[in-house]
């Protein structure tokens, strides 16, 4: 397995040492690399002094393992990532699938040191935005939040910059139209600009929605609310297993279970079990190898019209029309 020890920052010098790092060189805005580990595009943006947005749309064709070890902590990464294959983040021994069928965005402060391992044969495709933590927190005070607040969510002594979850069917749309434009395009950097600003303004959008909550959370215990996450993906197919047996899973009771995972996720367990099965319904719908009859038995909807109900409140139309406007 071929080891890269890098970082990211919103000033693009780390782009030539990622390069250099994976045995390859920087061309323009591209960073070009060794066939024998990969093939595809790797394509840097600075688009403004505070934003950068990095592109990766390759196939791998040999295991590698990254190591996120940033020297600045004035930024936060937003991961958008559809990749199909085998990826898996890994920080504090905790891993978690990511992709297009797992968590497919991350938010990460980036005093936080992360793993990525990815498996040779994996089709990789992600967008990463690098930002200063001055613009998330002058776009969150727009939104009314107390100084107070504000001030825990950008103390540096508090993890409270970390994130897991679904991209919004917007996001999932802006970026599958966006993968039409060629790289290198006359008009490819202005498209990718404009991708950028949509695809933070819905992202931070829908973060305020789920009115995340913030507070210090013992490490022990964010491990375990985390684990927690992990296994209730895996679970998506099936029942929701009950506050009970998670707590249990998490060696918690369950009013302190409940209480800790709407602190750190900023939904209650029902919530995040059926948005993620909502959102792996839409994923299989738009695959084309499921009807709706089909993906309500394999996602143990109590019915066809019951899986139609949730999702259309969910993604605002119906299955039927969804499948219709791919």
């Amino acid at each position: 397995m071929k080891e890269v020890i890098y970082r990211f920052g919103v000033e693009t010098d780390w782009v030539e040492e990622l390069a250099v790092n994976l045995g390859g060189f920087v061309r323009g805005n591209f960073i070009i690399v060794p066939d024998d580990i990969l093939t595809g595009t790797y394509y840097t943006l600075q688009i403004s002094e505070n934003i950068t947005v990095m592109l990766v749309d390759v196939i791998y064709h040999q295991d590698v393992l990254y190591k996120v070890r940033n020297i600045k902590n004035d930024f936060a990464g937003i991961y958008f990532n559809l990749t199909e294959g085998d990826l898996v983040h890994v920080m504090d021994d905790i891993s978690r699938s990511v992709g297009r069928w797992n968590y497919n965005l991350a938010i990460t402060d980036s005093q936080l040191d992360i793993d990525f391992v990815i498996k040779s044969g994996s089709k990789s495709y992600g967008i990463s935005l690098f930002l200063k933590k001055h613009i998330l927190r002058e776009y969150l005070s727009k939104t009314g939040i107390l100084d107070e607040v504000l001030n825990r969510v950008f103390d540096q002594k508090q993890n409270t910059l970390l994130h897991y979850a679904h991209m919004s069917s917007n996001s999932w749309h802006i970026i599958n139209e966006f993968r039409k434009s060629t790289p290198g395009s006359i008009s490819f950097n202005l498209l990718f600009s404009g991708l950028a600003y949509n695809l933070l303004a819905d992202c931070l959008d829908n973060i305020m929605k789920r009115e995340i909550m913030i507070s210090k959370v013992l490490r022990t215990d964010l491990a375990m609310i985390l684990n927690s996450q992990t296994s209730l993906i895996k679970k998506q197919e099936g029942i929701f297993p009950g506050i009970t047996s998670l707590a249990a899973e998490a060696n918690m009771s369950a009013t302190k279970y409940k209480k800790l995972y709407k602190k750190i996720t900023g939904q209650t367990p029902n919530a995040f079990f059926l948005n993620n099965k909502l959102e792996l319904a839409r994923d299989l719908l738009g695959s084309g190898q499921y009807t709706i009859r089909e993906l309500a038995e394999k996602l143990n909807f109590t019915s066809t019209s019951h899986l139609s109900e949730q999702f259309k409140s969910y993604f605002g139309m119906s299955p039927k029309e969804y499948a219709a406007s791919l």
